[in-house]
């Protein structure tokens, strides 16, 4: 209890300081917001013809999963974002943790080696937990509904309450991601090709029932999607081509989730690590590795078949899998969809990004330990792969050590930046609730949509989008009387002069930010 306790506040302690919704994030939670005020899962705005009037649209750039698990959470925290979204990644980090215990006890781990694996794995920086994201949450379910399966698939007890849990587990998953849906039912269907392979009725029922409901429950979602929104699912960067250059920028993680290609690069200053000559041994360690595991995965099922395998061996079909599939999705929507400008001279493409290799990374770390009887029991020197593995993992769970002995030690000392958000949505509340007058609705806008659509999150109110219509207010209109708040960012300025000429005293200032209120009424 006292390992798991330990891996838990380590795990906390750098869910806390790294949370931060974000701008994927920051539009799922507007979801959650409109949705517990009875608007469906949306985003909702206001346009210059009338102020007063919030128009909602579907939101379906990210499935409604995550913002429909948020949805009990906000009205706990009675809309507090922070709160509800910190509370649902620590249970569901705390989730991965006890789960993927009892995933090695399935397999007689011996209990010091699990407690081993608790301790590297509770202090190992995912980059699942280090970019803030809804990854962390459905890996959480899949790793969930793997380890009901790997109990059905060891001992046929409790058939239907292990297949409702599977399936449950892998359709919230895949209903938080799109990444997850081909990889939802991978689980599925192994089940069923080991039933049939194996002649047991019970196994190849418990994968048809899963597989069936699986399939139609995510089909019928892309089918509302596509009658609300004129489309099933969505990619934001609309150019399509061929574009093989993708390629070269793919991410290894086989190699990156023993140590972190960033963590040498940062010992050598090196600052883009992705360009480094270190990124690119990596690269080519994890082809040779990812290779090297495709034919031999094509030769024993060749030999074997999926005929009387031990639940090892089932674990390393899935983990194979699992990874090809998630490999071979974002190669090829990166080879089909053009490269995205996320940041201004920062360009992003699919199979570049490390958190979607959360899945496998996490699947890797069980795998060393459910592969240590067997390395042990090696007439030969593999027997010392165990102790290479666990070496290669150290530094980086020493990293998150020293990382979280020094949020410890820097308590109150530093802000996060979720703290620096919210001191500046209550500094947006406070003028909001000293300029606003009796029978005014409020609407936001601003030089930065990312700041405009937290105040809006937070004090529950619409956004004006188009931030350029301030500076001819003649064309804003409402049928009601709103207070418009406008926050202007200094260096954006320039854009703005005919509002500042009119508007030229600030109502509050915080930091490099004015806030102005500007009172429409009706014409």
């Amino acid at each position: 209890m006292a390992v798991i306790l330990l891996a838990i506040t380590g795990r906390v302690i750098q869910l806390v300081y790294f949370f931060n919704i974000r701008v994927d994030g920051m539009y799922q939670h507007l979801a959650t917001l409109n949705f517990v005020s009875g608007h469906g899962i949306s985003t909702g705005q206001v346009f210059p013809a009338n102020l007063s009037s919030t128009v909602y649209e579907p939101l379906i750039n990210w499935p409604p999963g995550y913002s429909l698990l948020l949805s009990p959470f906000y009205l706990l925290f009675n809309n507090n974002y922070i709160a509800a979204g910190l509370t649902l990644d620590i249970l569901a980090a705390i989730t991965l943790i006890l789960v993927t215990r009892k995933i090695l006890k399935l397999f007689d781990i011996p209990l010091y080696l699990i407690n081993i694996y608790i301790l590297i794995t509770g202090y190992f920086i995912y980059f699942f937990y280090f970019i803030a994201s809804s990854d962390a949450i459905a890996i959480s379910f899949f790793i969930t509904g793997l380890y009901f399966s790997l109990s059905l698939i060891k001992k046929e007890q409790f058939f239907a309450k292990k297949t409702a849990a599977l399936t449950i587990s892998f359709i919230i998953c895949a209903a938080i991601k799109y990444l997850f849906f081909p990889v939802a039912i991978i689980v599925p269907f192994f089940i069923i090709l080991k039933g049939f392979a194996d002649k047991k009725t019970q196994l190849k029922k418990a994968g048809l029932y899963s597989f069936v409901i699986i399939v139609l429950v995510l089909g019928a979602l892309l089918i509302y999607q596509k009658s609300i929104s004129g489309t099933a699912a969505y990619i934001s960067q609309p150019e399509r081509g061929f574009f093989p250059i993708h390629a070269l920028s793919a991410y290894p993680f086989i190699p990156a989730s023993f140590i972190n290609p960033e963590s040498i690069s940062l010992l050598l200053n090196q600052e883009q690590a992705e360009k480094s000559f270190v990124y690119h041994v990596f690269q080519s360690i994890h082809a040779i590795l990812f290779f090297g595991a495709l034919g031999f995965m094509i030769w024993k099922v060749y030999k074997n078949g999926f005929k009387n395998l031990s639940l090892k061996d089932d674990f390393f079909y899935l983990f194979f899998f699992i990874s090809l599939t998630i490999t071979l999705l974002l190669l090829l929507l990166s080879l089909w969809v053009a490269e995205e400008e996320i940041l201004p001279g920062y360009f992003w493409t699919y199979i570049e990004d490390p958190r979607y290799y959360g899945l496998p990374a996490v699947l890797l770390h069980l795998s060393v330990f459910i592969f240590y009887r067997h390395l042990r029991m090696s007439a030969t020197r593999l027997k010392y792969l165990f102790y290479l593995f666990l070496l290669l993992l150290l530094p980086e769970m020493f990293r998150g050590v020293l990382f979280d002995i020094n949020r410890i030690v820097n308590i109150k000392k530093e802000e996060y930046s979720w703290q620096y958000e919210n001191r500046f949505q209550k500094y947006a509340a406070t003028i909001l609730e000293k300029e606003k007058q009796p029978g005014e609705k409020a609407v936001v806008t601003g030089s930065a949509y990312y700041m405009t659509n937290r105040v809006g999150l937070w004090s529950n109110i619409p956004v004006l989008d188009d931030a350029s219509k301030i500076n001819n207010l003649t064309s804003l209109n409402t049928k009601v009387p709103v207070l418009l708040l406008v926050i202007l960012n200094e260096k954006d300025s320039a854009a703005f002069q005919p509002f500042l000429s009119a508007n030229s005293k600030a109502t509050g200032h915080f930091d490099n930010n004015n806030f102005y209120t500007v009172h429409i009424t009706p014409h």
